[in-house]
């Protein structure tokens, strides 16, 4: 149960720290991992389909499709 308390602890850290970042690239790394961490809480809640599911979408779909669509606009955000 410890585990599952921590994971959701570094899930909500993991996304104020994506939303903080000016680097939209940092961001998009940052939602990665953060969708590995969430993928993991989904597998110690006993569901392993929606872990499977989350861990290709949202760690590698999601932020892959972020980065081409970064490397095809600005970087950085505006000031």
């Amino acid at each position: 149960m410890i585990l599952v308390y921590v994971l959701m602890i570094a899930l909500c850290m993991g996304a104020v720290a994506a939303l903080l970042q000016r680097d939209l690239m940092r961001a998009a790394i940052i939602s990665g991992i953060e969708s590995v961490v969430l993928a993991l809480l989904f597998h110690a809640l006993l569901a392993p389909d929606l872990a499977l599911t989350q861990a290709i979408v949202g760690a590698i779909l999601l932020p892959a499709l972020f980065i081409v669509v970064i490397f095809k606009t600005r970087r950085f955000e505006e000031e």
